[in-house]
């Protein structure tokens, strides 16, 4: 699906990945598609060339371990793999896991399935 609307997402997704950033989020709709990317405050501290990582608290820092954690997920499923092959790299629980990345990801394009007209197969792999 990506690839029918060129590479743009796969770039944002490739800079994020790069400088750190966290990915960002894509509504879809109608009138078009909005980008919220909340990476803004890194990247400007890049365009500045300190060299210095400015903390923004503990719940950023979470949200910046699963942002990590995502980015990790996409490089490990460029080969297809099975949920069960995921969770076990990553030492993640199947309802964590499902919540927390896989239902995300698959929702903004950042992972699908090898078998998308069937969800629930046995047989599904994802990859990025």
């Amino acid at each position: 699906m990506i690839e029918a609307w060129g590479r743009g997402f796969e770039k944002i997704r490739e800079a994020c990945a790069l400088y750190g950033g966290p990915l960002p989020e894509y509504e879809i709709n109608e009138s078009g598609i909005m980008v919220l990317c909340k990476a803004c405050d890194k990247y400007l501290g890049l365009l500045r060339d300190d060299g210095q990582h400015h903390g923004q608290g503990d719940q950023e820092g979470d949200h910046d371990f699963e942002q990590d954690i995502m980015r990790q997920i996409i490089v490990f499923c460029r080969e297809p793999k099975t949920a069960n092959e995921i969770m076990q790299k990553f030492n993640l629980e199947r309802s964590y896991f499902r919540r927390h990345y896989l239902d995300k990801m698959l929702k903004f394009g950042e992972l699908q399935r090898t078998e998308p007209d069937k969800p629930k197969s046995k047989n599904q792999k994802y990859f990025s």
